[in-house]
């Protein structure tokens, strides 16, 4: 039961999170293009790089992936999101946009999954 409370509670804290993130992206950047939501994947990403690495070193408790890479960037991530928003750039007769939309989200998302191992376990040793 324990167990599903971090989940629960990461995921609420996620949510909130990526809710707060995009609704400050769309402020500042409009909604032309879903850049917010490439922000969030990305910096997900980036994030779930670093955990990985502090569970692996043992740096975090085992409980911590419940709460950080299940709960948190599970809800705070948004792939299903970005797949709507590239599925309507293609429909609203922009394929090229679509398609540079996601080249770009799956490669910026990787690399910041790579950069976050990479850089955390250099500063572990």
């Amino acid at each position: 039961m324990q167990h599903l409370v971090f989940i629960a509670v990461g995921g609420a804290c996620g949510a909130l999170a990526r809710y707060g993130l995009s609704s400050h992206a769309h402020n500042l950047w409009g909604s032309a293009w879903p850049l917010g939501t490439l922000v969030i994947n990305a910096s997900g990403s980036l994030l779930i790089g670093i955990v990985f690495v502090m569970l692996e070193r043992a740096a975090l408790h085992p409980d911590w992936r419940s709460v950080l890479m299940v709960g948190f960037l599970g809800a705070f991530t948004t792939f299903s999101t970005f797949s709507l928003e590239t599925v309507e750039l293609w429909l609203q007769g922009q394929p090229g946009m679509a398609a540079v939309y996601a080249l770009a989200s799956v490669f910026c998302c990787v690399a910041a999954a790579a950069l976050g191992i990479y850089f955390t376990r250099s500063l572990l040793g």
